[in-house]
């Protein structure tokens, strides 16, 4: 069975504006281009990093905690308060003199002024805390790297829906090219024909009129190969977007995507194991399930060590300008509202949804497989049959053009088979296009999904003329809307 057909090309050569021929981009060269290049995978990278940053998050909540805090403070006066001496206590009038007290029989003779603040204060304090047991950062740091594992998937079905979308948009650009070049044969064709209508115009043996449907025919034919041009150029910025490239380039043939050399039910299988939205959906369960063991331990007490250190430019009653103290704290929760019973049950509520995702997720891909599987084998029919119309257009067109040239047939004969053989080359590079493309989304299917669909494939119908319409003269419109479509990037 054929399946390069006519868009087998060995080596495509453009000429850029400056002169010069134009550097060859080949399909590897364009999927590390993107991988380097692309800002939507960089973006996905920083989203990366930035989930790996959570599990750090977490893991700080069982580490020791140190602040320290320095303090300056003018306040409108300072305190200070006369302490008596211990060691001058007099027993008798006439040591204490105004101050003796008969009722109390003593007094202090001496007395020492204590600074309890400063009018200008100078303080510093510092604290140590170390949990000791606080069960919710065990749920904690599992679901932050639950969350780096989901942050990884996607980060990975990113890279490669990226290369995949290069992929599509490198066969488009080819089918571009393809077009241009059918389009270019197709003047070359009305050409020959527009010489041989003229001379036997000019010996008389067809009328004039006969001339300038074939010129007609010539200008139309060069109308189809400037929109088939343009398209082209459509194709190639699609890649530049996606790459990074800048200026011209041409395109190296690569080898057409192999079909899958296993069976319907291995391919699914296959994307059960390794596709990522099931393995992402299997972390949201276990995320779910965390949910509901970070809500039984709200019911467990939490036990954290401290430790403080004072130190201040006054002694104060302590008489020491440094002090310190270490600590236990046991916290246990008593009542709350119900709150934590309402954890608990929303946290049921999500594995059921979780489950429930899963399940859905599982259908939606083998649905997937299945149809992609169907598009394929629809592609590889419809390849065959437009090889084959090919063949019988290209035959056409030979006897026709012998038979006008021997005055046994019209020029409208000739012009009918000039345009469905144009038709029938433009919808083989499309069923070319659609085969490889088909065969591609299949392949790639087993472990990507698209991101636009939420896991579900995003496919984009591309197609041209209908093989067989040659009622329209020249296909006028066939390259610019199969050029287009075909060098979209999002399948």
């Amino acid at each position: 069975m054929k399946r390069i057909g006519g868009m087998c090309l060995a080596m495509l050569v453009l000429l850029p504006a400056a002169g010069g021929a134009a550097e060859v981009l080949t399909l590897e060269q364009a999927r590390r281009l993107a991988r380097e290049r692309n800002p939507s995978l960089k973006i996905a990278r920083e989203s990366l990093l930035q989930s790996e940053l959570l599990i750090d998050k977490a893991r700080s909540a069982v580490k020791p905690q140190w602040t320290a805090t320095g303090t300056y403070t003018h306040y409108n006066t300072g305190m200070y308060l006369d302490m008596p001496d211990f060691t001058s206590i007099g027993t008798s009038p006439e040591v204490c003199g105004p101050a003796w007290n008969p009722d109390i029989g003593f007094c202090f003779t001496r007395f020492e002024q204590v600074t309890i603040q400063k009018q200008d204060s100078f303080n510093f304090y510092t604290q140590v805390t170390q949990p000791i047991f606080v069960a919710r950062t065990i749920s904690a740091i599992r679901s932050a790297y639950k969350a780096y594992d989901l942050a990884r998937l996607n980060e990975r079905n990113s890279e490669e829906y990226l290369l995949y979308s290069v992929e599509v948009a490198y066969y488009g650009a080819l089918a571009a090219q393809r077009f241009v070049d059918i389009s270019a044969a197709a003047v070359k064709l009305r050409q020959e024909h527009l010489r041989v209508a003229r001379a036997k115009f000019e010996v008389g043996e067809t009328p004039k009129i006969t001339a300038l449907s074939a010129e007609i025919s010539l200008t139309q034919a060069q109308q189809d190969l400037k929109s088939a041009e343009k398209s082209l150029e459509i194709s190639k910025e699609n890649l530049r977007l996606l790459c990074g490239v800048e200026g011209d380039f041409s395109l190296a043939e690569p080898p057409p995507p192999a079909p899958p050399g296993r069976t319907l039910e291995q391919l699914v299988a296959e994307a059960f194991d390794q596709r990522r939205d099931l393995q992402g959906a299997r972390l949201n369960l276990e995320l779910a399930e965390e949910g509901k063991r970070d809500a039984w331990y709200r019911f467990l007490p939490s036990l954290v060590a401290t430790g403080n250190l004072r130190v201040a430019d006054v002694k104060g009653f302590t008489n020491e300008y440094v002090t310190w103290q270490v600590g236990l704290a046991l916290s246990v929760p008593l009542y709350d509202g119900g709150l934590r019973y309402a954890y608990l049950k929303e946290a049921r509520s999500r594995i059921r949804q979780a489950r429930y995702q899963l399940e859905q997720t599982r259908r939606n891909v083998a649905s997937e497989l299945r149809q992609l599987w169907l598009r394929m084998e629809v592609a590889a029919a419809n390849l065959d049959k437009a090889h084959h119309a090919v063949e019988l257009a290209r035959e056409r067109v030979d006897l026709a053009r012998a038979s006008f040239e021997a005055g046994a047939s019209t020029h409208l004969e000739v012009e009918e088979a000039n345009s469905a053989l144009f038709i029938s080359e433009m919808n083989e590079a499309q069923q070319q296009l659609n085969y490889n493309l088909a065969v591609l989304r299949l392949d790639k299917a087993r472990t990507m999904y698209s991101p636009l669909a939420g896991g579900t494939a995003v496919t984009t119908s591309v197609s041209a003329t209908p093989a067989g319409n040659a009622s329209s003269s020249a296909g006028a419109s066939a390259p610019a809307a199969a050029g287009a479509a075909a060098g979209s990037p999002l399948p």
